[in-house]
């Protein structure tokens, strides 16, 4: 028995070697491959690169398009299959001209023959970011506006003068991104002067040149939680809270984000647009902070994505039993107050003549799934006007939820955090 299993054994392996080497085929061909060179091509010079277009002969042995080339001293390879006729070298920055070689490739890995193509690459895409760079001050640090062509994958690269270790620039943060065109704040930073600088990094390692430019940031800090629901004091606000448990408008303040059940959503058919806080104390705002809802979800869920903010440093009390004058026009046209006509005409003042707009803000919309997830982990950032005297109230109206406005004032929202300065006199 035992001899009649090892030489089935050996029949099993050498029936395996056998489909193995009908399946992988020969690896070496045994004979080289006369394939002349790619003959027919077009180089279309791009930003950083080339794109080189050419034609393939009719020859079932051609795999693939492959380039050979330098770049910051180094070969790269490019490879493209049979099935299209172009192959994009990029990644080039500041440099005159390229040399790449072009082969076809069979399956045995055999080469063609070379073509040697130069071309001249267009101004890098890192250049050109530079180039747009912009910067202003803010509370807390700076805030650095650019654009970036064909969203390639980007590091901004922010530094500050330290002569206490290095005395050179140091690096404190780097920020990645997509974004076309972007405006960032970069923040952490004392109000006293300091010599910033700012640079660009691409995927391929390129950097470019640096902008230095000194600053004195705006003192800034965040708001002490909690803050006051204020909703039962103004006419017409949603006082509504799905349950007491999860729910609850406290959860704005509770510093939970990014989570499942933890959040604020009204109740389905309840009345109206607005929510207001009371900060407790007079500050000088300088941006306001959004988390949305649930777990990854800023375009989801029914998370407010659109606002309409006011403020006010004081209540006018005896304007509390004037309800007419608490009325937002959007709300009354659209039908979101319940026992208020959709025809009824505002009064000639109304709080807007009396509280400071402080804008309208919406979630940015990003394309890159590492931007939003981002996005909903660090939350959406509102800057104030600059020019906006203190406030201590916020009143909050609802413009958009994502997935479309809903006619039931149904909507729901994560955290909110109030930055600003606080040291002013709080009278």
């Amino acid at each position: 028995m035992k001899r009649i299993y090892y030489i089935c054994l050996l029949a099993l392996i050498g029936i395996l070697y056998t489909c193995e080497d009908v399946q992988m085929g020969p690896k070496d061909p045994g004979v080289p491959w006369e394939m002349g060179p790619i003959t027919e091509y077009s180089i279309n010079p791009i930003n950083g690169g080339a794109e080189i277009t050419y034609s393939i002969p009719d020859n079932p042995e051609i795999m693939y398009v492959m380039a050979e080339y330098e770049r910051n001293g180094k070969i790269f390879t490019e490879k493209t299959s049979v099935h299209t006729n172009m192959l994009t070298i990029e990644g080039f920055h500041r440099v005159n001209r390229v040399k790449a070689t072009l082969y076809m490739v069979n399956r045995f890995e055999q080469r063609s023959k070379p073509l040697v193509v130069e071309f001249e690459p267009l101004e890098s895409l890192i250049d050109i970011t530079f180039r747009s760079l912009d910067w202003m001050i803010c509370f807390g640090g700076i805030i650095a506006s650019w654009e970036n062509p064909n969203a390639n994958e980007l590091g901004v690269r922010v530094m500050t003068y330290d002569d206490s270790l290095h005395h050179d620039l140091v690096t404190r943060e780097m920020y990645y991104t997509q974004i076309e065109k972007e405006r960032h704040s970069f923040r952490g930073y004392d109000p006293v002067e300091t010599l910033f600088g700012i640079a660009f990094e691409d995927k391929w390692g390129n950097i470019s040149d640096t902008l230095q430019f000194t600053a004195t940031p705006f003192f800034e800090t965040m708001i002490e939680k909690p803050y006051a629901d204020y909703r039962a004091n103004i006419p017409y606000d949603n006082t509504s809270d799905l349950n007491t448990t999860n729910y609850h408008i406290s959860k704005l303040w509770d510093n939970i984000v990014n989570t499942s059940y933890n959040g604020w959503l009204t109740k389905a058919g309840s009345s109206g647009l607005s929510i207001t806080f009371d900060m407790r104390q007079r500050v000088k705002l300088s941006r306001i902070v959004h988390h949305a809802y649930h777990r990854n979800s800023a375009y989801g869920q029914v998370n407010i994505t659109e606002m309409e903010i006011w403020g006010t440093d004081k209540i006018d009390y005896d304007k509390l039993s004037d309800k007419d004058y608490w009325l937002d026009s959007l709300s009354v046209a659209t039908g979101h107050i319940t026992g208020v006509n959709p025809t009824t005409i505002l009064p000639e003042r109304t709080f807007k003549d009396d509280w400071q707009y402080l804008g309208y803000h919406a979630v940015p919309i990003y394309s890159a799934s590492a931007d939003q997830q981002a996005l909903a982990q660090n939350g959406a950032e509102y800057e104030m006007p600059i020019d906006a005297q203190p406030v201590r109230y916020i009143r909050i109206f609802v413009r958009a939820i994502a997935l479309g406005m809903r006619s039931d004032n149904y909507f729901s929202m994560g955290e909110i955090t109030f930055f600003g300065d606080n040291t002013i006199p709080q009278e």
